[in-house]
């Protein structure tokens, strides 16, 4: 597999568990204020054995509730995703897949097989604004989507909020598309990290009263809705 990296523990990625996070590398969009940039190409990263970062699971699954696979975009990887996903329902713990819903065929099969609880799916922008956006189009994510909210599985939808680009026009168009999601995350955009284009670095960060106001027109279609800054972490309305 195309390994980025992996971290232990997080307890932010999954709100109420200890988690363990490894980062696929290698992404298909090109969002410009993607924060990974480093790791969007396809031979990004490193070259590593799944046995490798197997023995890293089990090293640590003793402190952990679940394991968290990211990117990059992990459905890429379609083996090496199942593989590490069935190995961790296996030693007992929990899946969640961080996706931008671009390969909805591994996903859903995914789902079907049991092998995610919780998918956290990132929604970049109105669906008629993807190609601007995200450099693809929305119908694969959509369908991503439609899967995910007719699962058993938890879904979290994100969004972050990128002034100049991506504002209120994009959550009124993605809130009614999310109804009997679990939660609606609004995002801080930070200038911060490998960012993919470097014009973005001078932008300011949505304050977050902003997005407070964000968060309550989407509110009127999805029951919670958390709003993540870096001055006050999450808050939920």
């Amino acid at each position: 597999m195309r390994l980025a990296d992996y971290l232990v523990p997080t307890t932010v990625d999954w709100p109420g568990k200890c988690a363990m996070i490894i980062w696929f590398a290698g992404c298909n969009f090109r969002c410009p204020f993607c924060q990974n940039g480093g790791i969007v190409p396809m031979d990004s990263g490193r070259e590593e054995s799944i046995d490798t970062v197997k023995n890293a699971i089990k090293e640590n699954i003793r402190w952990i509730d679940g394991v968290v696979f990211s990117g990059g975009e992990p459905a890429l990887q379609r083996e090496p995703l199942f593989d590490l996903a069935g190995y961790t329902k296996k030693m007992g713990r929990g899946v969640m897949v961080d996706t931008n819903g671009s390969v909805p065929g591994v996903i859903e099969d995914m789902l079907a097989e049991g092998l995610v609880d919780r998918i956290s799916l990132d929604l970049k922008s109105s669906p008629e604004r993807y190609p601007e956006v995200a450099g693809a189009g929305a119908s694969k994510v959509l369908k991503t989507l439609e899967a995910s909210l007719r699962s058993e599985a938890e879904v979290e939808v994100r969004t972050t909020i990128v002034p100049g680009l991506v504002g209120i026009k994009d959550v009124e168009a993605i809130s009614p598309l999310i109804r009997g999601c679990e939660v609606y995350y609004l995002q801080q955009f930070r200038p911060e990290g490998n960012i993919l284009d470097p014009s973005l670095e001078k932008v300011q960060p949505p304050l977050p009263n902003d997005l407070m106001k964000l968060g309550r027109t989407a509110k009127k279609y999805v029951n919670r809705v958390g709003i993540k800054t870096s001055e006050f972490g999450i808050q939920y309305l």
